[in-house]
């Protein structure tokens, strides 16, 4: 009778090597979700930075911080430096950042912002629409201004190609290091500025 209740104690092998590929499986799944996850947020972030930063210049520009002056402030981008984009002060009235093609902050630059994060502006968008009536079409662009001025929240301009389009929307893309992730800051003609 000793036979029949004999109890080894511990684990077999085969019990082992399954209780480790399930450790291993489960834990590649959760750094796989993690490491997307993670790329997803710092784009989130990153969107909703630059639509802060554009709320920023629309206070600036509808408060005027100088009582001397009515200066325009807005927010620049320019797509030689995907990395970047600008708050300035339009100081000589033509709505626009002077100094959008330079890579240091001077003449109406207030402040550059550097995209540390790896994801990059990948595309400036706007609606060369004239009028509400017609389709809306998205079109491409090199140089984007967005310029606000008191006593309206609206933009007060949003120049491409040197010339002024109003009213207008415009888009300002940003894509994940890899590439996979998109996010789109919207600034409406209105003056509501949206992260899609």
């Amino acid at each position: 009778m000793r036979f029949l209740f004999s109890h080894k104690k511990g684990f077999t092998l085969i019990e082992l090597i399954v209780t480790v590929s399930v450790f291993v499986m489960l834990s590649l799944s959760v750094l796989g979700n993690y490491r997307s996850t993670t790329k997803s947020l710092s784009l989130n972030s990153l969107a909703n930075l630059i639509s802060s930063d554009i709320r920023r210049a629309q206070t600036y520009g509808i408060s005027s911080l100088s009582t001397e002056d009515n200066n325009a402030y807005g927010v620049s981008f320019n797509m030689t430096y995907p990395n970047a984009y600008m708050l300035f002060s339009d100081n000589n009235g033509n709505f626009r950042n002077n100094d959008n093609d330079r890579a240091t902050c001077s003449g109406d630059c207030v402040e550059r912002m550097t995209i540390k994060s790896g994801s990059i502006i990948s595309k400036l968008c706007v609606d060369m629409k004239k009028d509400h009536l017609t389709s809306t079409t998205c079109t491409g662009v090199a140089n984007l201004h967005i310029a606000f001025q008191r006593p309206d929240p609206e933009p007060k301009k949003i120049t491409v190609f040197g010339e002024t389009v109003i009213p207008s929307d415009a888009e300002i893309v940003v894509t994940s290091s890899d590439g996979l992730l998109t996010k789109t800051i919207v600034v409406w003609s209105t003056g509501l500025i949206t992260v899609e």
